[in-house]
């Protein structure tokens, strides 16, 4: 298959354009040429433009013709509240799964990301790459746990998967996440700091369960902390004044002072994570690349330094739509994408005519 654009348009299915960008995605990252991600990018544009018919109505009211459209920042970012209201697909197909934003069953409006029969198997494919690409390391090499109450048991959780095919992937058997038991946590930390063939152990948490645990007598352990990673997901829904990004890593730090500290950037309606190795400064795999918006034009960018709004291309949500008009704010630095948390409510032209419909 070649990257002629009338193919794209008019004749490639899903799995077709998945093998093309897999071939580009799974090179090594030194391949990260600009020209190269923006031919790739453009030519999903047109292809999710013509075959995704909630992307492709977004972009007709949005005023712009697909082919006339020759750069990144002239896409049209469709807003991430329409994962509430529509079925957003490329093509047709019948729904395998679907991801959904937290919430519980009788919560209203949750975000839904649809999948086709090969989309779980994509997902976690591209979660491991990206997770390889960041951090220079595979999946395989590690322990994995999770402190991830609002997650467990819940089969629609993005991050629940992808965590499991991390274990999978490192070979372990039986339970490795837990909700609230806090000295279960401690005692297999415990129990792997004591094994002598164990490997570099990463601890994903939800952030505020990661701050409980920490202020409880049970985490008083620590002969676990050397060589393990924490990485906090996010997360204080309903736990009061939500704690700034520094406060957090200092708390986190003053408790944990051997452990490295990390962050993960993601969402339902992406297929992709961000990291920030430094807990604050998130840095991304080559298919992804995020775009500081003016908030007072969606189609202008902002320089290093100013706060904005995130839009977000994902090459891998070829499925769904790679181009995302999301509600995080955030600046650009030298370190990468620090995140400052949520806009104030601004619905992005074009979504109030979509979202009745």
């Amino acid at each position: 298959m070649t990257l002629d654009q009338r193919f794209w348009e008019q004749s490639a299915g899903v799995e077709a354009v998945r093998s093309v960008l897999w071939s580009w995605m799974s090179q090594p990252d030194a391949d990260r040429r600009r020209d190269e991600f923006d031919r790739l990018a453009l030519a999903l544009f047109r292809w999710q433009a013509h075959h995704n018919d909630v992307y492709g109505e977004f972009v007709r009211l949005m005023g712009v013709e697909p082919s006339a459209v020759d750069a990144v920042d002239d896409i049209p970012f469709m807003p991430v509240e329409l994962f509430k209201s529509h079925e957003v697909k490329s093509t047709s197909w019948p729904t395998d799964h679907i991801f959904r934003s937290s919430g519980t069953s009788a919560t209203p409006s949750r975000a839904a990301h649809h999948l086709d029969a090969a989309g779980g198997a994509w997902y976690r494919k591209v979660a491991a790459l990206a997770w390889s690409s960041v951090w220079n390391t595979e999946v395989s090499g590690h322990d994995w746990m999770g402190l991830l109450p609002g997650y467990v048991g819940r089969e629609d959780a993005s991050l629940l998967v992808m965590l499991q095919g991390f274990c999978e992937a490192a070979g372990h058997t039986g339970n490795r996440f837990w909700m609230h038991d806090h000295n279960s946590l401690s005692r297999a930390l415990a129990d792997w700091s004591a094994d002598a063939a164990r490997r570099p152990l990463v601890l994903f948490g939800v952030t505020w369960a990661l701050l409980d645990w920490v202020r409880s007598a049970a985490a008083d352990r620590p002969v676990w902390e050397d060589k393990v990673l924490v990485v906090d997901t996010g997360g204080m829904k309903g736990r009061g004044e939500e704690p700034t990004r520094e406060e957090v890593l200092a708390e986190l730090r003053r408790r944990l002072p051997q452990a490295r500290l990390a962050s993960e950037y993601g969402m339902t309606e992406m297929l992709s994570q961000g990291y920030a190795k430094d807990g604050l400064h998130h840095v991304f795999p080559k298919w992804v690349m995020p775009l500081v918006r003016d908030p007072r034009d969606p189609r202008g960018t902002l320089p290093e330094g100013r706060t904005g709004r995130v839009d977000v291309v994902d090459l891998a949500n070829v499925h769904s739509c790679a181009f995302l008009a999301t509600s995080d704010a955030a600046q650009w630095r030298p370190e990468g994408l620090k995140l400052l948390g949520r806009m104030d409510h601004a619905e992005v032209r074009g979504c109030s005519l979509l979202a009745s419909g």
